[in-house]
């Protein structure tokens, strides 16, 4: 916390004197360490190309949250309608990408999801702050058997827990659960075992104070549409085009 503060103080100064201040936590291929991913390097390039700096903080994604609702950074990134809805914040309805809700259980599981009340018969690893739609959201308000990490990458702390057997059931996003089990070793201690509902689109949020430097976001990301530099960031990272709605994942 004192190092989140002491940014904080560092670029205090007047806007568009400072770098923007943008956060989140750890959610590869969309954020990933080291200020990458595809929506981390995609929101730098748009704001560079309007010459405006950007500093990226990797923290807990329920405190990034607070902390730009009361405008002590500029920007969170991949949020859902709920969070902008919530906390208040500023898109330009620009979608950087969908995120789906996904189940994945230990290797030997037999658990598979058919229907909402499937989950009633496991405990299941969710993320702290994170939106899974509003159905799921009452499920887990009203029940003892989720178990919400926090941190810089909360789901990676799930997935260990999960083939320690803390839990039954991880809940996230399939494409970042493939990336993230891959990448830590755990692709074959892991399955897929279904879906709910559809795609929700994700944004960059911008606080109420940082409305200027969002409608500057939006025109650096035309600009790199332009010159083919969107698409070559999505290409890097193996992602198909943003624009169009993916379908439900199976």
């Amino acid at each position: 916390m004192k190092y989140f503060l002491s940014l904080l103080l560092m670029f205090s100064s007047t806007a568009f004197a400072k770098p923007v201040l943008i956060a989140s936590d750890i959610w590869c291929p969309y954020i990933c360490e080291g200020h990458t991913g595809y929506v981390t390097e995609l929101t730098r390039r748009a704001l560079e190309e309007m010459d405006q700096q950007v500093h990226f903080l990797a923290v807990p994604f329920n405190r990034a949250l607070k902390e730009v609702e009361q405008g002590n950074i500029d920007a969170i990134l991949a949020i859902t309608p709920t969070h902008v809805a919530q906390y208040k914040l500023f898109t330009d309805n620009l979608i950087i990408g969908y995120t789906s809700n996904d189940f994945y259980t230990t290797a030997e599981s037999t658990w598979s999801f058919n229907q909402l009340n499937n989950i009633d018969t496991v405990q299941v690893g969710i993320i702290q702050g994170y939106d899974y739609g509003e159905k799921l959201n009452d499920k887990i308000a009203h029940s003892t058997d989720f178990y919400a990490a926090t941190g810089n990458q909360p789901l990676l702390l799930n997935l260990e827990r999960l083939v320690k057997g803390r839990f039954d059931v991880v809940l996230g996003n399939k494409v970042v659960i493939q990336y993230t089990a891959k990448q830590s070793g755990l692709m074959d201690k892991v399955k897929y075992a279904g879906s709910f509902g559809e795609p929700s689109p994700l944004y960059v949020g911008f606080s109420q104070g940082s409305i200027e430097v969002a409608k500057l976001y939006s025109q650096g990301i035309e600009k790199l549409k332009n010159s083919g530099e969107f698409q070559q960031i999505l290409d890097k990272y193996q992602v198909e085009n943003i624009d169009n709605v993916p379908p439900l994942s199976q």
